[in-house]
């Protein structure tokens, strides 16, 4: 039986560059911070895109346009599971307001 004999590990002057790449990411991200309204309406507004591009596949392939009915049934996959995500989502959101509203102050 052959073994493979191991190779000898590199130094750490390659995790650091990545290290640093790391670093400006993040102050990148720090410039670009959005307020919980605006990922919200942008993530809604995403739901909605998914939506649209599931009804206009579906329209395409039932009225002969388009042949591509797998890309329809992703498309419409795509879209329920982003809808049941959202509902689940503000459920939880309700709920969870519920409960600090009903908290004794």
């Amino acid at each position: 039986m052959f073994i493979v004999p191991l190779t000898q590990m590199d130094g750490t002057e390659n995790l650091k560059s990545i290290m640093s790449a790391g670093n400006t990411e993040k102050k990148d991200l720090k410039d670009e911070v959005q307020s919980f309204g605006e990922v919200l309406k942008d993530k809604i507004q995403n739901v909605k895109d998914l939506e649209s591009a599931s009804l206009e596949s579906a329209y395409a392939v039932s009225t002969g346009l388009s042949n591509d009915i797998e890309g329809a049934m992703l498309d419409s996959a795509k879209a329920s599971t982003a809808i049941e995500m959202t509902v689940q989502l503000t459920t939880r959101a309700v709920n969870a307001y519920k409960e600090i509203m009903s908290m004794q102050v």
